[in-house]
């Protein structure tokens, strides 16, 4: 009876595997909807726009999909849901770089941050381009409904911090502790660092006289670098990186006027429950700290993923070079694709009767649980073009 009640199940089993596209498919038809980026609706998020955090994630950063989606879901949410705060992968000092040019439109300020990524994978001319939309967009807004944006990573751009503190100090640090090398090496900006903060320490006044009004912001700047290069010291890195990422967001959610927020980052940072595979196999990601059990957000954040079909990146490393997207997070995209009606077509999974409730259909490497537990929403991109060279004059 024993044997006979395995072979049951297993031919239960198997006849469920084998149906699964019959179940996915329809499912994924009657919940979709094809997203306009001039004019997006987000309706199908229905109750889901009363959440506070919005998590986007895609694969790469290289795409003219990544920057032309960026800037339609974070405008949509700004009018559909409320959210006025963007968040940034970036240190705090690059972050103010872009805040302070949306409020001001000064090109000096997005010219300082163009220059610190001209050799990254976001330089392009697609990043300019979302800047200047952003603000033109901010421009028309009431005082109270003003974009702000809010660096939660560590610097990677050492040169933008730098160029910063000298803007905010009307270029007169330099004069009193100027950088006398490459500061690129964690070493070098470890030592610059500590003496700046003991020179900080020992004068005080000095600096207040210096940054005036912007002292606060020269305390976050030194306080961002202080942890880059914590992190960049240890050997787990990649999981203290997170850490840090959910310990900005918190002292952001808890210090700035009450407000929702939005994220646009690589998927890695977005899952609400963990992955087996990358660098954080192991580790607490972003939107898992979120979500945790005793976070006061943890039924307040939406995660949505990103799925391309049939595109190409740019990639740099040492020179520029186009790829086709090949590596993705999704076991069998054919539902996807098949019912995918326009270029970017948004799926939710979290519907009524949906079998991404009671299975981990679309998940690589799960531990357990069911696909809503790690992304709520999936969004399909296809025909996406690698992004164009950055149109900057040389360095000086």
């Amino acid at each position: 009876m024993k044997k006979v009640f395995v072979i049951l199940l297993a031919c239960i089993f198997s006849l469920s595997a084998g149906n699964q596209p019959d179940i996915v498919a329809p499912y994924l038809a009657e919940n979709s909807q094809s997203l306009d980026l001039e004019n997006m609706d987000l309706s199908l998020l229905g109750e889901d726009l009363n959440c506070q955090v919005f998590l986007s994630g895609a694969q790469w950063h290289g795409t003219t999909a990544n920057y032309d989606l960026h800037y339609a879901l974070f405008t949509a949410l700004h009018k559909q849901a409320g959210v006025r705060y963007l968040l940034l992968d970036s240190g705090y000092a690059t972050a103010q770089v872009y805040n302070d040019y949306l409020q001001t439109g000064n090109p000096d300020l997005l010219n300082m941050a163009l220059d610190g990524i001209r050799f990254s994978n976001s330089s392009c001319n697609e990043h300019r381009l979302f800047w200047e939309r952003l603000y033109k967009y901010n421009q028309g807004l009431s005082p109270e409904d003003k974009i702000v944006v809010i660096g939660i990573d560590v610097e990677y751009q050492i040169g933008t911090a730098i160029s910063y503190l000298c803007f905010i100090s009307d270029n007169q640090l330099g004069n009193y502790y100027p950088v006398t090398g490459y500061l690129g090496e964690t070493k070098a900006l470890h030592k610059y660092v500590t003496g700046l903060k003991a020179k900080y320490h020992e004068d005080p006044g000095l600096f207040e006289n210096i940054f005036g009004d912007n002292i606060h912001k020269f305390e976050l700047v030194l306080q961002n670098l202080t942890d880059t290069v914590s992190a960049n010291l240890r050997s787990d890195f990649f999981p203290d990186r997170e850490k840090l990422m959910y310990t900005n967001f918190l002292a952001a959610y808890n210090n700035n006027p009450k407000g929702k927020y939005f994220g646009h980052f690589t998927m890695e940072h977005i899952y609400q429950r963990q992955v087996k595979s990358g660098n954080l196999a192991d580790a607490d990601r972003l939107g898992m700290l979120l979500v945790q059990e005793d976070s006061s957000l943890r039924d307040q954040v939406v995660s949505i993923a990103a799925f391309y079909h049939n595109s190409e990146f740019r990639f740099y490393y040492g020179s520029y070079e186009y790829y086709r997207i090949f590596a993705q997070f999704v076991i069998d995209p054919l539902p996807l694709i098949n019912t995918a009606t326009t270029d970017y077509t948004l799926y939710k999974l979290d519907g009524e009767d949906s079998p991404f409730t009671w299975d981990t259909h679309t998940v690589i490497n799960p531990t357990g649980g069911v696909t809503t537990d790690y992304y709520q929403y999936l969004l399909m991109i296809k025909d996406s073009q690698p992004t164009s060279p950055n149109l900057l004059p040389p360095p000086q």
